[in-house]
């Protein structure tokens, strides 16, 4: 039998939403988090180019700030409280830890201009512990967490649903102040999401990224 966190979790999240044209369903959560690197690595690649004029670069900053930030906000509602059932408290703790760091960086670079002659500078600091965050998941926390007792092939489905049911809420900007563990965070999330959802507006000209 899965852990108890999915049966607490599907109420607080399949209840409250319903699904999107385009999500998917049909991955695991490993798989879906990977996905969500991937993005993160290859946008920054594009902002690195030497091509990449000033405004393509605030556009791929913002892409950013906003891709880590709801990643961030769908692990700590879904992924590190399954971890903690099934690994403890030492590993979601640390990876909070760095989430916070995290935040803090966005929250400085989210206040920044691209004209500021630090800012390519700070990206490159978020990006480095960035970097490493996500290595640790990839290749040692989170092959670790499948592999634990409980963790089976149809439970990393259905945190993969609820992975991507919790983007339908997850906030798009840094708050570093706001709690991170449930069920604090996923009412902390939800109320600053819309706020968020109207500031990406005007800041993506009506076009927010998917």
């Amino acid at each position: 039998m899965a852990p108890d966190f999915v049966t607490h979790t599907v109420q607080q999240i399949l209840g409250a939403v319903t699904p999107v044209r385009g999500m998917s369903l049909s991955k695991n959560v490993i798989q879906l988090i990977k996905e969500d690197h991937d993005r993160a690595r290859s946008l920054y690649e594009q902002y690195k180019l030497p091509g990449t004029t000033a405004a393509q670069k605030k556009m791929l900053a913002w892409a950013i700030i906003r891709e880590i930030s709801i990643h961030s906000a769908k692990e700590e509602e879904v992924v590190y409280p399954a971890m903690r059932e099934v690994m403890g408290d030492l590993t979601p703790d640390h990876l909070l830890n760095e989430h916070q760091q995290l935040k803090e960086l966005l929250t400085d670079l989210n206040d920044d201009s691209i004209t500021d002659p630090n800012f390519d500078g700070k990206l490159q600091e978020l990006m480095e512990v960035l970097l490493h965050h996500m290595r640790e998941e990839e290749v040692d926390l989170l092959p670790r967490f499948a592999a634990a007792e409980g963790v089976t092939s149809e439970y990393l489905m259905q945190l993969g649903r609820l992975f991507e049911q919790a983007k339908l809420h997850a906030p798009s900007r840094p708050h570093p102040w706001a709690p991170n563990k449930p069920p604090l965070n996923i009412a902390a999330n939800a109320s600053v999401a819309p706020l968020d959802f109207v500031r990406d507006l005007i800041r993506f000209e009506g076009a927010p990224p998917l």
